[in-house]
């Protein structure tokens, strides 16, 4: 059995799919050892492991979010600043200052996306494994496949099976495109289109008279897909319904989705949302619509993509109890210790010379704990004493030797606001 031809073979997205297609037919197999061949039982586990594997990202992401609260004040204050200058200079200069609070923080505002630059192509490529399972899951290929020859040399075409379904996903049109000319015969096609069907399919097949010969056989694979797609008494395979008990996935999808939300959120700075920034009002409104377009979205998609959704928002609403769990046990003032130290270091190996990051000890400004080691003789600081600490150390920043600085040029602006800083 070669079922290689029918997985994804885009250049990025494509190897991404095909591991994780390893990691859906591990799972399966390790559980058919213990009688267990569910399509849906395996979708939710294979939602929750690879989610789990993504945990390093979400943390990563958090720690940004918990770092923008407190460099979120310096921020505002920079952006009511230049509010309403739109000249080039005070652009510039708006520029430089919110780099330079970045700076003192030893934070890069690109880390804050990294983590969805990277998430991004795994999700995609989730959805070409979850649609076209058959083509990754050999032990459900097999299913189809001998089902598959018969009705090929009974005269039927992939097109010709596409016309009972409902609904052409991508699958569906990539296998009628692909077959054609010299692959018109291809079996892996006829998988793909079989491995597509839901109930209503299965009953157009049957009643074909021409295929009345294979009608037994169609039967069997037909409850071979139902034994391997019910899922709760839901055909997998089959789209939700206002008329069916299907209809719960799409409002699962909702409700947990909404949870999810709030509770991500729980653990973010929320000033950022306030009714005089454009940005935090667009983000409020898009959380606010964005459960109910997946709704609408999961009548649109089989009932496997939404148990996969809900699958997923019910995993990060315990990922993000448990992150924000361990946020609140982390002394925030010493990572922004360690931050600006790293930032330092870096800084360093570039051929900049810097100061000492200060001694940071004090929970107070984020933890909102309140400690004192007076018998130690060190000055603590809060995470904002310790970035203005460092602020005020800028000015020993220094490339070897003095420079002078073409007027009106961006390096004389900057030496002009490390001047400012330093009269502070």
């Amino acid at each position: 059995m070669d079922a290689f031809l029918t997985t994804y073979q885009g250049a990025l997205l494509g190897p991404i799919a095909r591991l994780l297609g390893k990691i859906l037919e591990g799972i399966y197999y390790v559980l058919s050892l213990i009688g267990i061949q569910n399509t849906g039982i395996c979708l939710i586990l294979f939602t929750f492991i690879v989610n789990g594997l993504m945990i390093p990202l979400q943390i990563k992401q958090q720690k940004f979010s918990k770092m923008s609260a407190i460099m979120n004040p310096e921020l505002q204050e920079i952006q009511k600043k230049y509010k309403n200058k739109k000249d080039q200079q005070s652009q510039q200069m708006m520029s430089m200052e919110t780099q330079a609070v970045y700076k003192r923080y030893g934070v890069s505002p690109a880390s804050g996306c990294l983590p969805l630059l990277i998430t991004f192509p795994i999700l995609f490529a989730l959805y070409r494994v979850i649609y076209n399972v058959p083509a990754y899951v050999g032990q459900v290929y097999d299913i189809y496949a001998g089902l598959a020859e018969h009705l090929r040399d009974a005269g039927a075409t992939v097109k010709e099976l596409s016309k009972y379904l409902t609904a052409n996903t991508y699958v569906v049109t990539d296998a009628v495109k692909n077959a054609a000319g010299d692959h018109a015969k291809d079996i892996n096609y006829y998988v793909d289109i079989l491995g597509q069907y839901g109930s209503d399919a299965w009953d157009k097949l049957k009643d074909v008279s021409k295929y009345s010969a294979l009608s037994d056989e169609i039967l069997a694979v037909r409850e071979k897909s139902k034994h391997i797609n019910y899922f709760l008494g839901l055909n997998i395979a089959n789209s939700p319904s206002l008329k069916s008990v299907s209809v719960i996935i799409p409002i699962l999808s909702v409700v947990t989705q909404f949870i999810s939300t709030k509770v991500s959120m729980a653990g973010t700075d929320q000033s950022a949302m306030n009714q005089d920034n454009a940005m935090g009002n667009s983000m409020k409104t898009m959380n606010n619509v964005m459960p109910f377009v997946t709704g609408a979205m999961c009548f649109m998609f089989p009932i496997g993509v939404g148990i996969y959704w809900v699958t997923g928002n019910v995993f990060r609403i315990l990922q993000s109890i448990g992150i924000n769990i361990y946020f609140n046990h982390i002394d925030m003032d010493e990572m922004v210790a360690k931050n600006v130290e790293k930032n330092r270091v870096r800084m360093e190996k570039l051929g900049v010379k810097t100061s000492p990051s200060p001694s940071v000890k004090n929970k107070s400004s984020v933890n909102g704990n309140n400690s004192s080691d007076s018998s130690k003789g060190e000055k603590k600081m809060s995470a904002s004493e310790a970035a203005k600490s460092v602020k005020k150390s800028d000015h020993h920043t220094s490339y070897q030797g003095s420079k002078k600085y073409k007027e009106g040029s961006i390096a004389a602006y900057a030496n002009m606001l490390r001047r400012d800083e330093n009269n502070k």
